[in-house]
């Protein structure tokens, strides 16, 4: 009778497990190439959304439309910043106004490649040039590619 109770209570359980949704996920991107969550401790998170644009010429900005799920209604600015290697052969610009406080908001991130060829490229973000999350999760890392030579 004991063991029947005990099995009873495991499928209970798994059953409850099976419902479980996690709500640390990305929502879904629409047409954003890059999805930034910012949590209500002000924690960053970055994911990759829709598909990267086609490759632009040499020196000619590749546009990115990054969402931003704010779900602490922060108003400070959001700040995305080049790591590693990928400082030296691109360039990037994004507007650093502060956020709506919206629970979405929408920025356009410009990635230069200097070079031809592809460019491994990694973008942190940051609330106010705040140190990055320990686990890397506050980045998202991909390659930009550029289809002609610089003059």
């Amino acid at each position: 009778m004991r063991q029947a109770v005990v099995l009873l209570a495991l499928v209970s359980m798994a059953a409850h497990a099976e419902d479980h949704t996690h709500h640390h996920a990305a929502p879904p991107s629409g047409d954003a190439q890059i999805v930034v969550t910012i949590n209500p401790e002000a924690r960053v998170s970055a994911t990759l959304g829709a598909g990267l644009p086609p490759p632009v010429a040499c020196g000619e900005a590749t546009e990115l439309k990054v969402k931003i799920v704010n779900q602490g209604g922060v108003t400070a600015p959001l700040h995305a910043r080049l790591t590693s290697d990928g400082a030296r052969h691109a360039a990037l610009h994004m507007d650093v106004t502060n956020l709506s406080g919206q629970s979405e908001d929408l920025r356009l991130l410009h990635l230069i490649p200097q070079g031809p060829g592809s460019v491994d490229v990694t973008v942190a973000f940051s609330i106010d040039n705040n140190v990055g999350d320990l686990g890397g999760r506050d980045r998202v890392h991909f390659l930009v590619r550029a289809t002609k030579k610089c003059r």
